[in-house]
């Protein structure tokens, strides 16, 4: 698979973008990866950040071998002022590049609360804020609103902390969701509804039987991100969650027909990895 920009071109384009005015720049990283930069004083953030091949250097028999290398060492992002977590699979939750960019950044890391003890265990020198559902916090000019995903069902621990997030983030007068993995719910609807985000990063890879056998838990469709997009009132629709692992992707050109027939008039972005994209509201 093509990739935009990679390694030292990608980070020095990191380190020189600029924002202007009521903007964001961000960039895909591949799976659910996505950098955002606002204005220098707001910072740097970065969210599901897989830049390694842990996961089939850990099982040489998976199936779930990277369709294109890490666009960026996790150690060029040293300067990184926060991380979040979605949840603990291997493609979101990568501890070994979570360690790297620990040890050369002074990154705040969200990570959902059920897996906070365990990530504090496993990664020296982190400075973990625990996420849960509706508690907001700040990284530098960032407000992050935890919110429950369904992957595929809501699920928490014993403490009723979920252990499946996404994200809504405003920073520099834009509004963005990040979903991390989840199904479409009405109580999902109902508060990103609420937030109306500028900009969605929203998983299309579906989900199927034969998939679901081999343990592969599956995300909204390219149709139902497309439909959730319009009745929560999103401006920009960024698709992610397709393009890493050949075994669990769904066609992008199903997402553009759907919209192209039924929502011509809808904004979004197809992004290949290491691509900028710069939003102004």
């Amino acid at each position: 698979m093509a990739v935009y920009k990679s390694g030292e071109e990608l980070a020095y384009e990191i380190k020189q973008t600029n924002i202007i005015g009521e903007s964001i720049a961000f960039w895909n990283l591949g799976q659910a990866g996505i950098l955002i930069k606002g204005k220098e004083q707001d910072g740097f953030l970065c969210i599901d950040p897989y830049l390694t091949f842990s996961i089939e250097v850990k099982d040489h028999e998976t199936e779930f071998k990277r369709a294109f290398p890490p666009v960026i060492d996790p150690s060029m992002l040293q300067d990184l002022d926060g991380v979040l977590v979605t949840h603990g699979h291997d493609d979101h939750l990568d501890l070994p590049s979570v360690k790297e960019i620990a040890r050369v950044s002074e990154s705040i890391f969200g990570i959902p609360a059920p897996l906070a003890s365990l990530v504090q265990e496993q990664v020296e020198n982190i400075s973990i804020h625990p996420t849960k559902d509706g508690k907001s916090f700040m990284i530098k000019g960032f407000k992050i609103t935890p919110i429950a995903a369904a992957h595929p069902d809501y699920e928490t621990d014993s403490l009723k902390n979920h252990v499946f997030l996404g994200y809504l983030i405003e920073v520099n007068g834009i509004r963005i969701y990040h979903s991390g993995d989840t199904m479409v719910t009405s109580e999902l609807i109902e508060k990103v509804k609420n937030f109306r985000p500028h900009v969605a990063f929203l998983p299309i890879n579906g989900s199927d039987y034969f998939r679901t056998s081999r343990g592969i838990i599956g995300n909204m469709s390219s149709r139902e991100a497309v439909d959730f997009s319009v009745t929560v009132g999103i401006d920009l629709i960024v698709p992610i969650h397709y393009d890493m692992f050949p075994n669990n992707r769904e066609n992008p050109a199903y997402f553009v027909d759907y919209l192209f027939h039924h929502y011509p008039n809808k904004k979004f972005h197809m992004m290949v990895p290491g691509e900028r994209f710069i939003y102004h509201k």
